[in-house]
Parts: C-alpha cells; structure tokens; sequence
C-alpha cells in the first residue's frame, strides 16, 4: 500500500509539468504549420532565383487556381514588369516565368524551401543540375516587410 501512495503522489506532482509541457507542444505544433504561406514561400524563392529583393514582389492567387500563385516584380528604374507563376509540391517549388514553361522537368534546377529558426526564417535551397546546391536564409521580417 505504501509503494501505491507514493506513485499516486508522485503522479499528482507531475501532472501540472505534463499540462505544461502538452500545452508547449500544441502551441508549437500550431505554430510551426504555418509560419508562411504559399504567397510568401513563392515570393521569397523567386526572389531568390531571380537575385533580387524579396519586398519588390507583388503575390496573388493565378484566377486558374489550383495552388498557383502569380507574382509581378516591378523593376525600379523603369517600373517594367516582370511575371512568374508558382505552386508548391510538398518543400518544392516549381515556378515559370510569364510567358515560359513551368520548371519542373528532371532537367531543369530544383527548388526547395525549409522553415528554419522555430519559424523565424525560410530557408530557399536552390540544386542546380550542374554545380554544387545553395542556400539563402530570409528572416521573416525581411519577407514581411516589418
């Protein structure tokens, strides 16, 4: 019976940590689902292949839909405007410019994406077909503009 009162009283203890620590994970779970959405996953990584700054892109949903997101860049000194398409396909990013083809094919570089920094940061992998891979960490301030 003693060894019984002292499991029920050690199990009583640690039942505020349990709370605690299943409270943690389920604010952290829901909060590393969705640091970034497509618009700013498609922003940040055509920014990335394209070399240029990331608040420069305009996002929208493609009127086709099905994922796809249309992106404008205005270029500054003569405000012509350049457009690209992107969808995701799991931590992929398959884009095309417009007009061109979606860049998809098993010639063509890869992109990939990976939130990073508990969700402080979107880290665009660029694997070219030739060449070793790069990497570009954006922290999410700089996506956002903040």
């Amino acid at each position: 019976m003693r060894i019984d009162a002292q499991t029920n009283r050690r199990a009583k203890a640690l039942r505020p940590w349990l709370a605690a620590a299943i409270s943690i994970a389920a604010s952290t779970t829901a909060f590393a689902e969705s640091p970034f959405d497509a618009k700013a996953i498609c922003r940040t990584a055509i920014a990335a292949v394209t070399g240029r700054d990331v608040k420069l892109f305009q996002a929208t949903d493609a009127p086709d839909g099905d994922g796809v997101i249309a992106l404008t860049y205005a270029r500054p000194f003569d405000n012509f405007v350049w457009a690209y398409h992107c969808r995701l396909e799991d931590n992929r990013v398959i884009w095309a410019d417009e007009p061109g083809r979606w860049r998809q094919e098993a010639k063509d570089d890869k992109i990939f994406f990976e939130i990073v920094g508990a969700g402080a940061q979107l880290r665009i992998i660029k694997n070219p077909m030739k060449g070793p891979a790069t990497q570009e960490v954006f922290d999410r301030d700089k996506i956002f503009g903040h």
